[in-house]
């Protein structure tokens, strides 16, 4: 699908969720905006879209969500009544020190009046940043950055527990499960889910019963950042029977009979919902940011983990009746990912392999440590049942230790029995 900004600009905008801004994958969104303000963002993305500063802009940004973030944080700058009346030529001919002086006034008015936090601010800053530098126009960053305050830590996500993990899964479809289970067990990132492909996933036979894992390559496109990790067996179970479900659906999906992978290698693993009781669907891949406000946010809002809240008489005045712009403690993507590293950790996971696994930055150990596939799968396996949501799996690998256990039982009577027929007791 080719990049639209204005597309892009329309779901920033109706969307009354914010998410993290520590999630580079994720879309950093604007919320309570009117239509009449939309219809304004729309007019003044349109109209610069063949411009070459905007074209250059683009095309010097890698990231689709970078792109996002920044083209809508453009179009906010270009959207103020200073510059609403101007067109670009006209705003790239400013002198710096002028075009500076908005950037600050634009910037105290977003902390003072619309109450956004530094991230908000920086992102914009870094926005305008990029554009005016693209085009060859120098202004002092380190200048504006004065205004943007203290980064204050004003709270920290917290983990999911185990409970409230299992009851959204409750309520998920075969779909949703998949989603859930794959940030829980991977602490993969929700941008990296939504571009897994089925060539992305390798099946490995863990025991002599059969169980399997998937074997995931995270950003398969991306030499910077592509990792590998692995799921959970309940996680490698949910996705084939989320595959099966498609491929009965009309879906020309199949396992290689060889090596068990799926095929064919280039179907996305997560695509949007579709008709179940018809034969023929669309696999347009889901995207990073359906995952949290259609999949996980109306689950966690169903369940009461977490509220909905508006804005009050006691709140900003000019916001009454708008989605709140509070973060919750609990992010509906990023805390299964604070789960997932939480439980290895607790696992006593190497903590090289544990980086690996969840795609940070492993230092020097990235280019002296090149551990085998099988190594970090064995030293992963040791969080398996920390990782694991359903009790049906803990309680299934206790019937089988007592089971190896009253059989080794028999088997020393047996022993003992031959034994003491030997020595006539």
């Amino acid at each position: 699908m080719p990049y639209n900004p204005v597309r892009m600009a329309k779901k920033h905008i109706n969307n009354g969720v914010t998410v993290s801004d520590s999630e580079q994958n994720d879309f950093s969104l604007n919320q309570g905006q009117e239509p009449k303000e939309l219809e304004q963002y729309e007019r003044y993305l349109q109209k610069y879209l063949r411009h070459p500063a905007y074209r250059n802009f683009i095309g010097s940004l890698k990231s689709y969500s970078t792109k996002n973030n920044y083209s809508f944080n453009l179009a906010k700058y270009l959207n103020t009544e200073v510059n609403r009346n101007l067109s670009l030529d006209d705003i790239i001919s400013k002198n710096p020190k002028v075009i500076e002086s908005e950037i600050i006034q634009e910037i105290i008015k977003q902390q003072e009046g619309d109450k956004l936090g530094y991230s908000s601010s920086h992102i914009f800053l870094s926005s305008l940043t990029h554009f005016f530098a693209i085009n060859d126009i120098v202004i002092n960053r380190r200048k504006i950055k004065k205004f943007l305050g203290e980064n204050t830590l004003k709270f920290e996500y917290r983990s999911y527990t185990m409970e409230e993990i299992s009851r959204i899964l409750e309520i998920c479809d075969k779909r949703d499960r998949v989603v859930v289970l794959i940030l829980a067990s991977t602490g993969m990132r929700v941008g990296g889910l939504a571009e897994i492909k089925l060539q992305n996933l390798k099946k490995w036979i863990i025991d002599t019963k059969g169980t399997h894992v998937y074997q995931i390559t995270v950003y398969a496109n991306s030499q910077k950042s592509k990792y590998q990790t692995f799921c959970t067996p309940e996680t490698a179970k949910a996705i084939d029977e989320y595959l099966e479900l498609r491929k009965r659906c009309g879906e020309n999906l199949k396992q290689d009979p060889n090596t068990g992978n799926w095929i064919p290698r280039e179907t996305h693993l997560i695509i949007k919902q579709f008709d179940k009781t018809g034969y023929i669907h669309s696999t347009e891949p889901i995207t990073p940011l359906n995952i949290n406000i259609k999949i996980m946010l109306p689950k966690l809002h169903q369940l009461g983990i977490r509220k909905k809240t508006l804005m009050t008489e006691s709140s900003i005045p000019l916001q009454r009746g708008k989605t709140a712009r509070i973060r919750h403690e609990l992010h509906p993507c990023h805390s299964l990912r604070i789960f997932a590293i939480t439980q290895m950790q607790r696992a006593n996971l190497d903590k090289t392999i544990r980086e690996m696994l969840v795609g940070h930055d492993t230092g020097l150990d990235k280019v002296y440590y090149k551990p085998q596939d099988e190594e970090i799968l064995q030293e992963y396996l040791k969080a398996v049942d920390l990782l694991t949501i359903s009790n049906e799996n803990r309680l299934q690998k206790q019937v089988d230790y007592y089971k190896e256990r009253e059989s080794d039982l028999s088997r020393m009577s047996l022993e003992l029995a031959e034994i003491r027929e030997k020595l006539g007791i």
